[in-house]
């Protein structure tokens, strides 16, 4: 089996609500305090049963008020073998700053080959080789706190990472390739669903939650 690699596309809605808002800059005496502060951006990716939310009464389509909401990923996230948190990434920075942090990590499947017997023995001969894949992430933000004292968030994230994998299957592993990138407009605390994507059976979003932490 070849390897199959591929970035999937989200057909449920997101980022709405205080997502999609505009919001205005501070100014004057507010830019002073906010050299005093420091925003925390934490990114998460969460992996859940599209027939889970389905269940939920979300529309596979994204139609109001039925679209998916933070609310619908904790009630799967409360149940078992429903949904999960495959990625969790955290950056300080200053609000007219910006941050990055990024993970690699190598990881290595043993392959088993089968020769046939030779004249010599009559047992079968198996050799082991070792196929590597490079996987992690990568998240970059940058914040402004508005006047309003909502977050104002610039945001790449990006993510690779295998599927299906078994030692024992002589197939190399199925790798997933995301990229997700925007603006948005958070409140303190309260998190957002800023990207997603879907396949047939699962469907796969970026949260992003911002909190000010004074100096």
């Amino acid at each position: 089996m070849a390897v199959a690699a591929f970035s999937i596309v989200l057909l449920v809605g997101y980022a709405t609500g205080p997502a999609a808002e505009t919001p205005s800059r501070q100014t004057g005496k507010t830019d002073e305090a906010s050299q005093e502060t420091f925003v925390l951006v934490e990114a998460f990716v969460v992996e859940v049963r599209l027939s889970s939310l389905y269940e939920l009464g979300v529309s596979p389509l994204g139609q109001k008020p039925n679209s998916v909401s933070v609310d619908n990923l904790l009630n799967c996230l409360g149940g078992k073998n429903i949904a999960q948190v495959t990625t969790g990434v955290k950056v300080s920075l200053h609000p007219k700053g910006d941050g990055k942090t990024n993970i690699t990590e190598t990881i290595y499947m043993e392959r088993q080959a089968v020769a046939p017997a030779s004249r010599r023995t009559d047992n079968p001969v198996v050799s082991k080789s070792y196929r590597n894949y490079d996987i992690g992430n990568q998240f970059d933000a940058s914040a402004s706190v508005g006047a309003d004292g909502g977050i104002l968030v610039d945001f790449q994230f990006s993510q690779s990472t295998c599927r299906n994998t078994s030692s024992s299957d002589e197939a190399p592993a199925n790798t997933v390739s995301r990229q997700w990138s925007g603006t948005a407009y958070l409140k303190v605390g309260e998190p957002a669903i800023v990207g997603a994507t879907q396949n047939e059976e699962t469907a796969v979003f970026l949260v992003l939650c911002a909190n000010i932490k004074d100096k």
